[in-house]
């Protein structure tokens, strides 16, 4: 790196606004949208509510939802769109997330619930967005 790169960096690091530095404070949120296989809603939808209260129940710092609608990700279309479910957690920081993550990979109910989920919805549709949650 050159003297007038690490300058800009510099410059750059000290014009940052202090509510820019407290950003990585709030909670980061997680969201997955799937396109739901077609005739499957109901059954969907019913997966999903089992699942966010199984996540719910045994994890209870876990903040788990799930919506059913239309989302505009790059597997729906205007001209014949599909109905899609959103599930949504929001966790404290990236570690807690992983750390989430990897108790519910070893919960055999809740990867019980996921095999079924997946005759459901179409999860090569799946599109994901991670993101700090507003103040």
């Amino acid at each position: 790196m050159n003297t007038s790169s690490i300058i800009v960096l510099l410059l750059l690091a000290g014009s940052v606004p202090p509510e820019a530095m407290t950003q990585s404070e709030r909670p980061i949120v997680f969201s997955r949208v799937c396109n739901i296989e077609p005739g499957q809603d109901a059954a969907a939808a019913a997966l999903a509510r089992e699942m966010v209260a199984l996540v719910n129940e045994r994890y209870p710092g876990a903040e788990m939802t799930a919506r059913t609608g239309r989302w505009m990700t790059g597997f729906q279309s205007l001209a014949a769109p599909v109905n899609q479910i959103r599930f949504t957690e929001q966790h404290p920081d990236l570690e807690t997330r992983d750390i989430f993550t990897a108790i519910l990979l070893g919960d055999d109910d809740f990867e019980t619930l996921q095999r079924k989920v997946a005759e459901v919805i179409d999860f090569g549709s799946c599109a994901d967005t991670q993101f700090r949650a507003r103040p």
